[in-house]
């Protein structure tokens, strides 16, 4: 038996090498002088390097992620994506002239999930724009529908998820019909049962800034088959608060605004702020911004 048989490339760990020469030792200096190892000695073998490959899982689990390839950052579907990076954007605006640099500024802080909201004579634009700009990097969805029709009109632009700040049966069962995720809002523990019962996937406890993270631990802990969304009043400082009580992802919605015009600077630091204080709530190294560069591929409208 030789040592190399155990230096495969990438395991050359100081841990792996140490336990397992102290099991070749042992197996040499106990096992029979016939040239056939004892039972005992080879169960110590096996069990060392049963021990050795436990520790070499937690020496690599222990360091810090590499930066991500590009193509780690090509979003998923919307039920998937937004629970993984647990924030959804949500960002009001009069027109869909400027769209592009509102999402490009929040992508630039870790944004990956945008939901947008305006007139309904102006979402459809807002979302084309942002769709065409951002496919396959950013989730444009769209926020504040409340019928069918909305829902049909913005699907038609392209958004890729619903938000609603109540339960509208008529406008989850569109989404259902055009196969697009419909994140509807509730408060009550009735209300958000009964959005859970038109399987939604997602439920928006809207309010939740004003009752705080132990209002959403209460509710998980009687419904814990409901995957809970956190939005309304939600800031970076109680957003980890709110993960860390069990909610899947936190909408930001407040303050993108700095003055009269939106300081897109202040835009990208704020979302920064909420992508750390996620990370840190999961205990996970802290992500880098993904690329502003198109990233080559089809739209996956």
């Amino acid at each position: 038996m030789h040592l190399d048989l155990f230096e495969q490339p990438g395991q050359n760990t100081y841990f792996s090498h140490l336990l397992t020469r102290k099991a070749i030792e042992h197996l040499t200096r106990n096992g029979p002088r016939r040239g056939h190892a004892s039972v005992p000695a080879i169960l110590f073998t096996a069990a060392v390097v049963a021990v050795m490959a436990v520790v070499w899982a937690l020496w690599e689990g222990w360091r810090p992620e590499p930066l991500l390839p590009e193509e780690r950052f090509v979003v998923d579907d919307p039920i998937v994506h937004i629970p993984k990076v647990g924030l959804v954007a949500r960002v009001a605006m009069q027109d869909g002239e400027d769209v592009v640099r509102f999402v490009e500024a929040l992508q630039r802080g870790g944004v990956t999930a945008v939901a947008l909201q305006a007139t309904m004579r102006a979402i459809p634009q807002a979302i084309s724009r942002a769709r065409a700009a951002f496919a396959r990097r950013v989730l444009i969805g769209v926020a504040g529908v409340r019928t069918a029709q909305d829902v049909q009109e913005a699907v038609r632009a392209g958004a890729e998820f619903v938000l609603m700040t109540s339960v509208e049966a008529e406008a989850a069962r569109a989404c259902q019909d055009a196969s697009v995720l419909a994140i509807p809002g509730a408060f009550t523990a009735t209300e958000i049962g009964y959005a859970w019962s038109l399987r939604t996937g997602l439920v928006a406890l809207f309010p939740a800034g004003g009752v705080g993270p132990a209002y959403v631990r209460a509710i998980l802990r009687e419904t814990p088959d409901i995957t809970v969304v956190a939005a309304g009043g939600i800031t970076p400082e109680i957003a980890g608060e709110f993960i860390r009580a069990g909610a899947a992802a936190v909408v930001a919605s407040d303050e993108w605004e700095v003055g009269e015009a939106r300081d897109l600077d202040a835009m990208t630091r704020r979302a920064r702020a909420f992508i750390d204080a996620i990370d840190r709530a999961r205990m996970r190294p802290v992500r880098p911004a993904p690329p502003t560069r198109p990233i080559e591929g089809p739209d996956i409208r």
